[in-house]
């Protein structure tokens, strides 16, 4: 009996590691992981890479943004601050994890394209969801009076 078990066990771990799908959200299921990468993705100001790491029915939700729903309109938000911080970057003060949420505390900093390159620096903490490997919802707080 223990024989069986023991090939039953072996066999299901095999086929599940070599399912389409199952490996690949078995192997990228870091939350942590898949929000550095979005964090890598912005100082790159890659758009496209954005969007991927992004569920396709992703939520975010911040002061200027109440409430944006899919990956392309929040890709188009990203796409426009670059546009308007040509310069930006984000720099991680602290990264940490529960279960499959992540909480990043970080400062955007850069130079403001319509106001004469005056500098910003905003410090701001996210609270990101992640599921199957993408970000599933983005809850970002930060005082829109930072100079």
């Amino acid at each position: 009996m223990k024989t069986a078990t023991m090939i039953v066990l072996a066999c299901s771990a095999c086929c599940m590691a070599t399912t389409p799908g199952f490996a690949a959200s078995y192997h990228g299921a870091d939350p942590v992981k898949t929000v550095r990468q979005k964090f890598e993705a912005f100082n790159r100001h890659d758009v496209a890479a954005i969007e991927g790491i992004y569920a396709a029915d992703a939520v975010l939700r911040s002061p200027d943004y109440p409430g944006l729903t899919g990956n392309s309109q929040i890709a188009d938000t990203y796409k426009r601050l670059f546009d308007a911080i040509p310069d930006a970057n984000d720099a991680i003060e602290n990264i940490d994890r529960s279960g499959n949420r992540v909480y990043a505390q970080f400062v955007l900093s850069g130079h403001l394209k319509g106001a004469g390159g005056k500098f910003i620096k905003v410090p701001i903490i996210s609270v990101y969801t992640v599921s199957g490997g993408h970000i599933a919802a983005d809850s970002t707080y930060y005082d829109r009076k930072t100079p």
